[in-house]
């Protein structure tokens, strides 16, 4: 059974719920929905009025997986300030104002459901997160 936590704020992109695995945990956060899977943090849901450009779905991996997800998935970027510069992290973005949005988030949803290696990073938080369940 999937472990959502009470949110105060509709959680964004609720839809895809249906395409992620049984036993994501859905902690919300300002702003921001953190989503958790088999002991790791592997997406965030974001969606405010705030920097959109940032808004749509985080994907946590790693540096070295990020040129196979954004061949895979051609609609993943980097992330950008507003004059386009990307700066260096280890989440990519899935931009909710892209054209391919919908099916490329359910892409993306099918390999955390296949627990694909690219996507996800053990924390401290989430190895708590995960003992408290």
């Amino acid at each position: 059974m999937d472990k959502i936590l009470p949110m105060k704020k509709a959680m964004p992109f609720d839809f895809l719920l249906d395409y992620l695995p049984a036993g994501v945990i859905v902690k919300p956060a300002v702003g921001m929905f953190y989503l958790y899977f088999d002991g790791k943090i592997i997406l965030i849901f974001r969606e405010t009025e705030k920097n959109p450009q940032h808004n749509g779905i985080w994907i946590c991996t790693k540096r070295d997986d990020h040129a196979s997800l954004k061949a895979e998935i051609p609609a993943i970027t980097n992330f950008s300030f507003d004059e386009g510069e990307s700066f260096d992290t280890a989440w990519l973005l899935l931009s909710n104002s892209h054209d391919d949005f919908e099916s490329a988030a359910i892409q993306l949803c099918e390999l955390v459901l296949h627990k694909d290696k690219r996507i996800g990073k053990v924390t401290p938080k989430s190895v708590a997160l995960f003992k408290s369940f």
